[in-house]
């Protein structure tokens, strides 16, 4: 019969393990009134929710965005002083900051050029500080899982700004001229999702609308098999989810995190 789990507190004084767990508790606190405050309590719940599914299975939450061509066209992009954004093609982003370059590998540019994605960059002097990807074919999301949102839409992704550059708001910039140059002339609209526990990308995004357009179950099973939960709009829409052979050269694929 094992030894009553109380006297482990008898060795050692609890003061040393309860700072930290105290610390983290708040943290999440902290966060989840952010959350509450900024995207209101069906956001927060699918955040919790999909907290709980990465300790027992590999579904996630995904909280799809769909933002119609009308809605973007009159948004004020609020580009800085001092900077300037391109579109530029995976061969002909020029110059890169350190940390942007960190995120952009050969793998994932070779495979951004076989997909035909651009690039939305955000340039200080020559240097681009921070970027934002579209696509309009199925593109890898995470693990083995391709997302893609029909002919209707522009799919936004892997949006990054160096930190030395955070704070200016350029993530939002990117994503609004990312719209006015290339979906709406297109008579697109633009399309996103985030994983529903990635809180800064939920942060960032909220900047642009706070309204998300619907949410996505994603529960890998076995091998090859899939069942995805998705709401009537997004199905409307056109939404796409598949699985396919992992790339070897994207599963260390680091993904940004827009500030």
């Amino acid at each position: 019969m094992r030894a009553p789990a109380a006297a482990a507190f008898e060795v050692t004084p609890v003061e040393c393990n309860w700072e930290p767990r105290q610390d983290s508790m708040l943290k999440r606190a902290k966060t989840l009134a952010k959350l509450l405050d900024v995207l209101g309590p069906l956001a927060t719940f699918w955040f919790v929710v999909d907290r709980l599914l990465q300790h027992v299975s590999k579904a996630r939450v995904l909280l799809v965005f769909l933002r119609e061509p009308e809605l973007l066209a009159g948004l004020d992009p609020m580009l800085p002083s001092g900077v300037a954004a391109r579109v530029r093609r995976p061969d002909q982003l020029g110059k890169l900051a350190a940390a942007c370059a960190e995120m952009l590998g050969t793998d994932f540019l070779a495979e951004a050029r076989s997909n035909g994605a651009e690039c939305v960059v955000i340039l200080d002097g020559e240097t681009v500080v921070s970027f934002q990807w579209l696509s309009e074919r199925l593109t890898w999301a995470y693990d083995d899982i391709w997302i893609g949102f029909g002919p209707r839409y522009l799919y936004g992704y892997h949006s990054f700004t160096a930190p030395s550059h955070r704070g200016r708001r350029l993530n939002y910039s990117g994503v609004v001229i990312a719209a006015q140059a290339l979906a709406v002339p297109r008579v697109k609209g633009l399309a996103g999702y985030i994983l529903g526990s990635n809180v800064p990308s939920l942060l960032a995004h909220s900047r642009v609308s706070r309204q998300y357009s619907g949410i996505v179950g994603v529960w890998p099973q076995g091998k090859g098999g899939l069942r995805t939960f998705a709401s009537r709009s997004l199905r409307v829409a056109g939404l796409q989810i598949v699985r396919k052979a992992m790339k070897p050269a994207l599963a260390n694929l680091k993904v940004g995190s827009p500030s």
